[in-house]
């Protein structure tokens, strides 16, 4: 893992610059997220991205179907789903620089940062969980949204909630 304090000022992204086809998204250098990246809130963490998986959220962003919800500020860099090594942790945050770990970037924070198709994303610790040994970089990094679609899925359609209350 490198050393945070000797990486560059910049990282590779796919950034989106207009609403559009996925053809739009070009691989650029950018600014790190929150300058300079030692600057973390209490619970956050910098995660260095090893994966991430695209899902209908991110692709519905990428196209604008979701601009009157949820607006973009453009040029942006999309990506909720990621999956890859903790390089820095705030004093409250439950993980420590080398920890692999899988999770999401919520809307709001990849709206105010940036998303996971970055080589870095700062993250809410409460937003990510260790990953599993067995489990390589690519599957953990495709988990958040499903698990959260199935979870909704069975809370609401299958009505668990309501028989958990019970």
């Amino acid at each position: 893992t490198p050393n945070a304090r000797r990486r560059p000022a910049k990282m590779l992204a796919a950034v989106l610059p207009d609403y559009g086809a996925a053809s739009r998204l070009k691989v650029q250098l950018v600014d790190l997220p929150r300058l300079p990246l030692g600057k973390l809130k209490a619970s956050e963490v910098v995660v260095e991205v090893y994966a991430a998986s695209v899902n209908p959220t991110d692709w519905k962003q990428r196209k604008g179907t979701l601009a009157q919800l949820c607006p973009l500020n453009l040029p942006t860099i999309l990506g909720i789903d990621l999956a890859g090594k903790v390089v820095r942790a705030g004093e409250e945050a439950a993980f420590s620089e080398g920890d692999e770990v899988f999770g999401r970037q919520t809307l709001d924070r990849m709206r105010e940062l940036n998303g996971s198709y970055s080589e870095y994303v700062i993250v809410d610790s409460a937003d990510i969980y260790r990953k599993p040994s067995g489990v390589g970089f690519e599957e953990a990094a495709a988990t958040p949204h499903a698990c959260l679609a199935a979870y909704a899925a069975l809370g609401h359609v299958g009505r668990l909630v309501d028989k958990r209350r019970e």
